[in-house]
């Protein structure tokens, strides 16, 4: 049995945001039938920025979907194991894969531990997708009283 994994190519597929922060272009995230190890990433999940683990997918059942764990921020930069989620892939974007040297993972206690650089980024993001947010918020707000 062959096992599915993540393949994304970082260097061909990456766009520059207005905010500096790096986007991967979401259609680059495919499925490809090679062996490869969880991989940590920043993640749009259904609207919401997290700190995923990518796995590979295990069955030809679950083909439109991508097996994911999702960790809760807990303490400045300590994550927590949240929950196992199957998502299809209009429902994440991978906002940037992370260099395994940047984490510390024990898996045994479900808790995964960021460099401050990593957090920093983080940080960036989410405050750059709450001004987004922000400013669709009040172009709507602008509409409907128009």
């Amino acid at each position: 049995m062959t096992t599915a994994a993540l393949a994304y190519n970082a260097d061909a597929h990456i766009r520059q945001s207005a905010s500096s922060i790096t986007f991967a272009i979401p259609s680059m995230l495919t499925q490809t039938h090679v062996e490869t190890d969880p991989r940590f990433a920043f993640a749009r999940v259904k609207g919401d920025i997290c700190l995923v683990q990518l796995h590979p997918i295990q069955s030809e059942t679950s083909r439109g979907s991508l097996g994911i764990i999702v960790f809760r921020h807990e303490f400045v930069s300590i994550f927590r194991y949240s929950h196992d989620l199957c998502v299809s892939p209009e429902d994440i974007r991978v906002l940037e894969l992370l260099d395994e040297d940047r984490i510390r993972y024990e898996e045994d206690n479900g808790t995964v531990f960021l460099a401050k650089d990593l957090m920093a980024q983080l940080r960036r993001m989410i405050d750059a997708s709450n001004m987004i947010r922000l400013q669709r918020e009040r172009q709507g707000r602008r509409r409907r009283s128009n």
